[in-house]
């Protein structure tokens, strides 16, 4: 558990080493000094105190590193602190807790800070667990409550904090509508959500360029149609039924991607990915004996950060000269968004600054 608080400045509380040591272990020379972490650098994070903010007798700092002065005061409230790993390699739909800290080997897994072989306490009640992401942390197609990343379930009195920092959690893209010849547009696929909170008091935060965002949208097919040329009073001149299909909807951003929407004139959508939507593909363009014109829709734009609703498709229409019993539909809606942030039900978080964050953040259900 955490070492105890000073209670006031000055200290009204007195700290022994041995209470240090049951909480840190022991070093080789049994010395304060080395409790001070040496260059210690994880992920994006520099020099990496033995246990970092929340520490000394106002229990706002963190342990002193290399060759700053440290004391005994400065350990009041410090407890241990384990960094989860998230920042070695992309990775898909990860729960902190089982995936990471209960794996069997510590590498790309996690650290313990200041243990020796990145020995795991009996509990993390009283611990700081950092779950450190730099890389792309993407979810899964399907339902709306998948995430990408999962915080797990700690034990009762664990301090939780997720940190993104220079890297993204994001939803699936949701896929592009596909279009037809001579109907509507189909709707894009929705897309699914970014980070799901197990973990009651949990607490958020981005820097330097670190995103949480929902997957986003794909975007609606364009709409198709049919016509003919429009013949003389007795029938003469009159050209074949044409039809023409809408264009793909684009896929939405996320991770992964939306795909991109199909179209009878391979006039299809383009994917999205983890940093932009996909764009709509053009209607086909079909004439009845060189004259009246059917115009299949464009496709949506899938949704992306700035522009976060994906686009309809646009409706058929017509060009050319006279028509005979023409058609137009309409493009297909675009998808919906998933959340940036869900949470289990009864559960509750806090956001640390204003996190740069893309998305719902009230949404109930993980999955």
């Amino acid at each position: 558990m955490a070492i105890k608080v000073s209670g006031g400045n000055p200290p009204t509380n007195s700290l022994s080493f041995s209470e240090i040591e049951n909480e840190f272990g022991q070093n080789a020379s049994r010395s304060l000094g080395d409790y001070r972490m040496n260059d210690l650098n994880i992920g994006a994070l520099t020099e990496v105190s033995l246990s970092r903010d929340g520490c000394g007798i106002s229990a706002n700092s963190s342990i002193p590193v290399d060759n700053q002065e440290i004391k005994f005061s400065d350990f009041f409230s410090a407890k241990q602190n384990i960094i989860i790993d998230l920042h070695s390699s992309n990775q898909r739909r990860v729960n902190a807790k089982n995936d990471k800290y209960n794996a069997s080997s510590a590498s790309g897994n996690y650290t313990v800070v200041g243990s020796s072989g990145n020995s795991k306490p009996s509990s993390t009640s009283g611990k700081k667990v950092v779950i450190h992401v730099t890389k792309i942390i993407g979810s899964a197609t399907g339902s709306v409550n998948n995430v990408a990343l999962r915080t797990g379930n700690w034990d009762s009195g664990t301090e939780v904090l997720v940190e993104v920092d220079g890297g993204t959690v994001i939803g699936a893209g949701g896929d592009g509508g596909v279009g037809a010849e001579g109907t509507s547009g189909r709707p894009g696929e929705d897309g699914t959500s970014g980070l799901g909170v197990d973990y009651n008091g949990t607490k958020i935060q981005t820097a330097e360029g670190g995103l949480i965002a929902c997957g986003f949208g794909g975007g609606g097919a364009g709409g198709g149609g049919d016509t003919k040329r429009e013949g003389s009073r007795w029938g003469s001149g009159r050209g074949p039924e044409v039809k023409a299909g809408g264009g793909g909807g684009g896929g939405g951003q996320g991770d992964p991607g939306g795909a991109g929407g199909t179209s009878p004139e391979g006039r299809n959508g383009t994917a999205g990915d983890h940093e932009q939507a996909g764009e709509g593909g053009e209607g086909a363009e079909v004439a009845s004996r060189g004259d009246a014109t059917i115009n299949g829709g464009t496709g949506g734009e899938g949704g992306h950060t700035g522009d976060t609703s994906a686009d309809s498709g646009n409706s058929a229409f017509l060009s050319g000269g006279s028509h005979e019993d023409p058609y137009t539909a309409g493009g297909g809606g675009g998808g919906s968004n998933g959340a940036a942030i869900r949470k289990v039900s009864g559960i509750n978080f806090t956001l640390i600054g204003s996190p740069n964050i893309s998305g719902a953040t009230d949404q109930t259900g993980v999955s």
